[in-house]
């Protein structure tokens, strides 16, 4: 029986808190991450529905890597 390679593992994990880490890691740049629309330097997106595309798209292409 083979054993599984430790980067493989470290992957998974990676791959695995992508959407948590993603959001939360993600700077206010003055314009929402998911359409542009200027922003002040607080806020990440301009609504709850672009957070929640933005959110929908990372896990999409999370599991597209995988």
């Amino acid at each position: 029986m083979s054993e599984a390679n430790p980067i493989d593992n470290f992957m998974d994990t990676v791959r695995q808190a992508t959407p948590v880490l993603g959001i939360a890691a993600l700077k206010p740049k003055g314009a929402c991450w998911y359409c542009n629309q200027p922003l002040d330097n607080v806020r990440k997106f301009c609504s709850k529905t672009c957070a929640d595309d933005y959110r929908t798209e990372e896990e999409v292409f999370r599991n597209i890597a995988k």
